[in-house]
């Protein structure tokens, strides 16, 4: 079972930090299997900016071209249908964990073969 640290915060004082309560917790013969900390893949999502959008031939694919905050625009294909020229979106940099505790790595795209 998942307890949120938040939770029990609110229902009991508590003045120690998550991995200590559970240590505390594990010595007092209550089974704690791991703290997770969410936020941890959070820290690599950040607002881009959406400079341009191509439609990619013979696909349901975007090419975009996204303004991050970095020093150079990052090029992201995207399958969304409503993405558009000038609107802000959510960006996973490669390192952020989404569902399921997915990864985002950094990869090669086939779609230039479909470019060119």
């Amino acid at each position: 079972m998942l307890v949120s640290y938040k939770w029990l915060k609110e229902l009991v004082d508590i003045d120690v930090p998550s991995h200590e309560l559970a240590e505390k917790m594990s010595t007092t013969g209550i089974e704690v299997e791991g703290v997770d900390v969410p936020a941890k893949g959070l820290s690599k999502l950040v607002v881009g900016h959406v400079l341009s959008c191509e439609d990619v031939p013979e696909t349901h694919l975007h090419l975009c071209q996204v303004d991050t905050g970095e020093e150079e625009t990052r090029q992201i294909v995207c399958g969304a249908p409503n993405i558009t020229a000038g609107i802000k979106v959510i960006v996973a940099l490669p390192g952020a964990r989404i569902a399921d505790n997915y990864k985002i790595k950094k990869g090669k795209s086939a779609v230039w073969n479909l470019w060119v």
